[in-house]
């Protein structure tokens, strides 16, 4: 059976006067809701023998919608991994004008079924239930890139520590989640910040725990605009991720206090590179780049002179001279923050200002996403050596317009 039996539907009338813009206040989002209501309708066909379910349920959908003149739909009912297939095909294929929020199950069946999303999706909001294991991230994320909201509900016996690490680390996919019972694993906060100062306040969708007011609210502003709005630390006013970010680009010995501390951590919160010689190579680097907002430090990165052994290794190995180069890294932005261009401009800032020296970064071998975007900020690969350090090959990486012929023939 794909659904249960009876199958609710609540169908949900928002108010009538929508605000212009995002609000900037608690008084606003309440007043969001204030005036909505709902009617519940119960669907007490027995599913099975229906087939495709699909169909049936997106047919009961549409004729409701007509019925009461709305579009807004929420079906709190879950329905199975075999159900929601069979029920998304169908939406992509008649692509309704019904705004929907469902609610599905993940079991270990889960991996099997394979979720195709359209972009331009009815759907607005997933209440995941897990059951057991969470799958593979890159399953949510095909949801969140349709635009579509992904909140976890997980049960006290699987709520492990693994589950709830991933949930934090993955704010931009895994957009909200809650724990039921009494277990408190700390999913809302990820243990590999803990030692970086934490962000102001609290997500508004924290603020916002009912699942009919946070459909609405994300169909209402957009999963995007939703994910970087955060209820200040009075409790009332919002500020939206972003909208004030301060870059700064200093060298080492200008910092602030305590700011060389608090960058040493953001880097070894990464988990991108050993943290053995971080605070040496910032304190003797070159220039430092960070962002701030609402004064904390939410990204960094860095030109760091490299060390005489290093050059010579590079140079054995590879045949690549790099004395006089400065190396760019140590690149951390907090996942908060993740895909506003943030790293993209603290590199570009800091190639600025350089000089007449030039510029080389490492990428291992088999990170490829990396490799993904050092191509589309116009770097080449010129070299590739053995790492002891890292245990595998990495490989050099240039801003084009700085490489000469020699250096074009090492890669």
């Amino acid at each position: 059976m794909n659904v249960t039996a009876p199958f609710s539907i609540l169908l949900v009338q928002p108010p009538t006067a929508l605000s212009a813009g995002p609000p900037s206040t608690m008084a606003q989002v309440r007043k969001i809701f204030s005036d909505r209501s709902i009617q519940t309708h119960r669907w007490d066909a027995h599913p099975d023998g229906l087939s495709p379910i699909g169909k049936h349920v997106l047919d009961l959908l549409e004729q409701l919608s007509a019925r009461h003149d709305t579009i807004h739909l929420v079906c709190p009912d879950e329905i199975e991994p075999a159900g929601l297939k069979d029920l998304l095909m169908v939406i992509n294929q008649r692509r309704p004008r019904l705004r929907l929020s469902l609610s599905s199950t993940i079991d270990r069946s889960i991996e099997s079924e394979i979720m195709t999303v359209d972009n331009d999706s009815a759907l607005v909001q997933i209440q995941w239930h897990v059951r057991g294991p969470l799958p593979d991230v890159g399953f949510f994320k095909a949801f969140s890139g349709a635009g579509i909201w992904n909140h976890l509900v997980v049960h006290d016996a699987d709520a492990s520590l693994k589950t709830c690490r991933t949930i934090a680390s993955q704010p931009n996919i895994i957009h909200s989640w809650e724990t039921t019972g009494t277990v408190d694993r700390g999913c809302h906060a990820n243990e590999d910040y803990g030692q970086v100062r934490p962000l102001p306040g609290r997500p508004l969708w924290q603020a916002v725990n009912d699942p009919v007011n946070r459909f609405l609210l994300v169909d209402r502003l957009t999963k995007d605009r939703v994910l970087r709005l955060r209820l200040d630390d009075d409790q009332e006013s919002l500020y939206a991720l972003g909208d004030a970010l301060e870059y700064h680009f200093l060298p080492p010995d200008r910092l602030p206090a305590g700011y060389l501390d608090e960058i040493c951590a953001m880097v070894a919160a990464g988990g991108t590179v050993a943290t053995t010689h971080v605070r040496f190579n910032l304190e003797r680097a070159h220039l430092i780049g960070y962002v701030q907002e609402k004064g904390v430090i939410v990204g960094n990165s860095s030109l760091k002179n490299p060390r005489p052994e290093y050059i010579q290794d590079v140079r054995r190995q590879s045949g690549l001279d790099l004395t006089g180069y400065l190396e760019r890294g140590y690149t951390s932005v907090r996942p908060e923050y993740r895909g506003l261009g943030i790293g993209t401009r603290l590199l570009e800032g800091l190639t600025r200002r350089a000089g007449d020296r030039k510029i080389f970064s490492v990428i291992a071998e088999d990170n490829a996403a990396t490799k993904v975007i050092a191509m589309r900020n116009r770097t080449r690969q010129v070299a590739t050596y053995f790492s002891e350090k890292a245990g595998k090959p990495v490989g050099i990486w240039m801003p084009e317009w700085m490489i000469d012929t020699q250096e074009g023939k090492t890669s």
